[in-house]
C-alpha cells in the first residue's frame, strides 16, 4: 500500500506517493519519474519528503 507526502511550497501544493519494500523506499514524483533510496534507519516519510522537496526546488 502506498503512502502520500504533501508539501506546500510558495503557495503551490505538491504531492508524491511512496512505498517501502524491505529497506528500500520508492518515491513516485509528480512528473511520473521515481526515485529510490535505501533507508538504513531513516524514517520513510522523512526520506520521501527530502526527495519531493528536491524535485520542487529543481522545478521552481
Amino acid at each position: 500500500m502506498n503512502e502520500e507526502i504533501i508539501i506546500e511550497y510558495e503557495g503551490i501544493t505538491y504531492s508524491a506517493e511512496y512505498s517501502v519494500s524491505g529497506d528500500s523506499l520508492t518515491v513516485y514524483l509528480p512528473d511520473g519519474t521515481s526515485r529510490r533510496t535505501e533507508l538504513r534507519g531513516l524514517k520513510p516519510e522523512s526520506a520521501a519528503r527530502t526527495h519531493l522537496m528536491s524535485y520542487i526546488k529543481l522545478k521552481v
